[in-house]
Order: structure tokens, then sequence, then C-alpha cells
């Protein structure tokens, strides 16, 4: 119960296929559940979670560690343990540009305690939600993704972070290798002139929209994304209950031979008679993947 809303959360984290099948030996994935007075993350095989003040909010995030095994795993799993300060938290008169300002923060804070021991090599994509009396609250790092299901319709809220997608947004020409990730969070960005910064661009790497019941949100890194289409996404998620559509989920990309980790979050509104109402109006159809 948050907010007076009814959430389901479940959650999914996994090394993936395995290295006997040409997958990866170690999980540098990490996921945050902020909910119910918990705050729950993996803490190597298991999952860790500690007591937190209660608070009628949700936090939720997927971070994807990349740099080499155990840079990643380092990098992810300091990502979601500052996202938790996001629980409990007073919330900013302007929540969406209060949420882009503590990524920012975090970042520029977290990233001269990595460079202590040299060049900065490790570093994570992060998708995080903040959900707030039936309203999300979302901004985007990498090339992790935020999907809405409502009714049948499943919808990509973010926008991979690619060279190609950062220059669309400049009006330039397409660089090479158009569909490599432009930045990342402790990272910073690649070949943007800035390697201690980070791009959050306000409206297109964050944004917010109103739940309505029976809507389910999911987080996930690309070792889901990247290995099984936007029809398998939707057919996953339409699955049981939140922990039964995050168990299936990982179940397809598994099946689908991917060699990445591969995390999925899932958050189900059950009910609340003030979530029955309409959704935003300006709410973006050219997004929807598979439509009803």
């Amino acid at each position: 119960m948050s907010d007076g809303a009814i959430f389901r959360v479940g959650v999914a984290c996994t090394v993936g296929i395995g290295p006997a099948r040409g997958g990866r030996a170690r999980n540098e994935d990490n996921y945050l559940i902020g909910q119910d007075g918990q705050v729950r993350s993996r803490l190597g095989d298991h999952e860790q979670v500690e007591d937190a003040l209660d608070d009628p909010t949700v936090v939720l995030a997927v971070a994807d560690g990349m740099g080499g095994h155990e840079d990643g795993e380092t990098a992810s799993t300091r990502t979601v343990q500052a996202m938790s300060r996001l629980y409990g938290k007073a919330r900013p008169e302007n929540v969406e540009a209060g949420l882009r300002d503590f990524i920012l923060e975090t970042h520029h804070r977290l990233r001269p305690t990595v460079a202590v021991s040299g060049v900065v090599k490790m570093g994570t994509t992060l998708t995080v939600v903040w959900v707030i009396s039936g309203r999300v609250y979302w901004a985007h790092v990498g090339d992790s993704r935020l999907y809405l299901l409502r009714g049948d319709a499943l919808t990509i809220v973010t926008r991979d972070q690619t060279r190609a997608e950062f220059a669309r947004r400049d009006g330039r020409p397409e660089p090479p290798y158009p569909n490599h990730l432009s930045q990342n969070f402790l990272y910073g960005s690649r070949g943007l002139g800035n390697d201690e910064g980070l791009r959050v661009d306000a409206g297109v790497d964050t944004g917010n929209f109103r739940l309505v019941t029976g809507d389910r949100l999911l987080l996930c890194s690309d070792g889901l994304h990247g290995f099984i289409s936007a029809l398998s996404i939707q057919q996953a998620l339409s699955t049981g209950d939140a922990q039964e559509a995050a168990n299936a989920l990982v179940a397809a990309a598994m099946k689908a031979e991917g060699d990445d980790n591969v995390t999925a979050l899932v958050l189900e509104v059950v009910g609340d008679p003030s979530l029955h109402e309409e959704p935003d109006e300006d709410w973006k159809d050219d997004a929807t993947l598979v439509p009803v």
C-alpha cells in the first residue's frame, strides 16, 4: 500500500545462460526496490533486505554495470545504493526536476571516489522511477529501459542513449558506430566532449505520467530487451502477477540464448479508486510498440 494505492512488485535478476553456453561468468546487473518500509537489492547471489523509514512512495531502479566483471558489479551496486536514498527523501516541489538533479548530483559525487584509483573505466546504465501519489516520475541514463503495459498496448517510455540518438537530438549527421552507447552513469560521456559530464535532457531522458489501475511497468536491462521481441515482452509481461511476469520475461530471454545478464523488475498497479481516472491526454502514442 503506497499513498492509498496498492502496488505489487516482482523481480528476477540472473547471470543469464552462463559461461558454459557462451554467456557471462558474473552478474553485473543490479536492482532496487524501495517499498513498504524496506529497501531490497542484489548482494552477490542473494537479495539484501534492509529496513528503512516507512515511506508511502515507491522507488525502483535497474542498473546494468559495465567495465568488466568486478568493476561492472561495483558500479551497479554503488548506484542502486545511492538511489536508495530517494526512498524516504523529502519530495521536491518539482519532482521530475528534483529526480534529475539528484541523479546528476549523485554522479558528480560518486565519480571522484572511483577516479581515486586512476582512469574511470567502470560505469552502469540507470533507469529509475519514483512513484508518488499514483504518478510515475522517471529518469534514465544508458540503454536499460522503462516500458508501460496498459491494457494490451506496450509502450517504450525511455530512449536508448546511443550515438545516433544524441546526433538526432542535436541535428548532427549520423556518427560512426551509431548504435554504440554514448554514455553511462559514473563513466560519463563517450566521445561527447566531457567525460566527467552526464547528459540527462529534461523531458526526454526524464518524464512523468499518471498510472491507472491495471497498469504494469517494466524496468529491464538490455539482456532482456536486446534478445526478445516487443511482442514477446508484451506477452510475458501480461503473465500472472508481478513476480510471475518477471519470471516469464527472464525465462523468455534465457530461451532466446541471450549471452548477457538479465534483469526484469515489474510493478503492477492493483487498485485504488483514484487511479480509475482517465490517463494523461498528452500520452505519446508514437512510442507504442504493441498496440491494442
